[in-house]
């Protein structure tokens, strides 16, 4: 399988992690996200001393790079502020719809075809993920409701704009330093939420170490990777993955039950994202041939 597939793959999993961390560690969500971000640029900081490549971090972020960590800040805090109006089943109805948006975006701004074939594709991995939801929808909103609606909406667009902004993002830069600044600005964006929050005591400080290793330096790191090399079609649906993630590790951790159709939607994602890689993996070639077949 091509590595960027298994980065995609890798960052789907690692930020799916969130959610069992926040439901072990009891820590706050404003907390849990500024940890996230902030010891993520941490790891970050120390593989890029690891690998002795200290001079890509002294590059001054330009602003699409700070554009990059505002939206990386903005999706996680509102889809936590939507959820203090709304059903979680709604918010994360709304944010999911982000993937399928950045590839229809992408099919306009980029000129990344997106085929009825991955089109298709895209469609039957939301349809799998609205069945790991069981469809739980409330649709009518109550004028108290509505706040929650507007911030699901706008984690929406801010998940959509992260994933577009770092999909197209220019190569000069190094996935390190966009990386870094990216975790490092979300993080300040984080901190006037925090509301004096303590710092955390001993048996909080596992969590907060794996919170930023796992769905903040692992995740946020190789999903920027995975989308320099990656169309937005695939790897918006490879992004599915993540939720399947989370109702297998509810199952397996929680021993939380999953329903005949929960299971057929972890299928029908697993399905989708396979058929998407395949189908990638045989573009690949046709479109080098097509680069190096000489002119008539």
């Amino acid at each position: 399988m091509n590595l960027y597939l298994i980065l995609a793959l890798i960052s789907a999993v690692s930020m799916a992690s969130s959610g069992v961390i926040a439901r072990l560690s009891g820590l706050a969500a404003a907390e849990l996200t500024f940890y996230r971000l902030f010891v993520g640029a941490l790891c970050l900081g120390a593989l890029v001393l690891l690998l002795g490549k200290q001079t890509e971090l002294k590059q001054k972020p330009d602003r699409r790079i700070v554009l990059n960590g505002v939206l990386l800040a903005s999706f996680m805090l509102c889809f936590l502020k939507a959820i203090s109006f709304i059903s979680l089943a709604n918010a994360i109805m709304l944010v999911y719809l982000a993937p399928a948006l950045a590839a229809i975006a992408a099919h306009f701004l980029f000129h990344e075809k997106l085929d009825l074939a991955s089109g298709l594709l895209i469609a039957l991995s939301f349809l799998g993920f609205a069945m790991l939801q069981q469809f739980k929808l409330d649709l009518v909103l109550t004028e108290a409701q509505w706040p929650g609606f507007v911030y699901g909406l706008l984690s929406l667009i801010t998940y959509t704009g992260f994933l577009l902004a770092n999909r197209h993002s220019g190569k000069s830069e190094s996935p390190l330093q966009r990386a870094f600044y990216q975790l490092i600005i979300g993080a300040f964006c984080v901190l006037p939420f925090l509301n004096a929050a303590p710092l955390p005591n001993t048996n909080e400080l596992l969590w907060v170490f794996l919170a930023g290793f796992f769905p903040g330096f692992l995740a946020i790191y190789l999903a920027i990777v995975a989308l320099e090399h990656l169309p937005t079609r695939v790897f918006g649906t490879l992004a599915y993955i993540e939720p399947v993630a989370v109702i297998l590790a509810g199952w397996w951790l929680f021993s939380e039950t999953l329903s005949p159709l929960q299971l057929g939607g972890v299928a029908m994602i697993l399905l989708a994202g396979l058929v998407q890689s395949l189908l990638h993996q045989q573009q690949k070639p046709v479109q080098a041939d097509l680069q190096h077949r000489p002119q008539a």
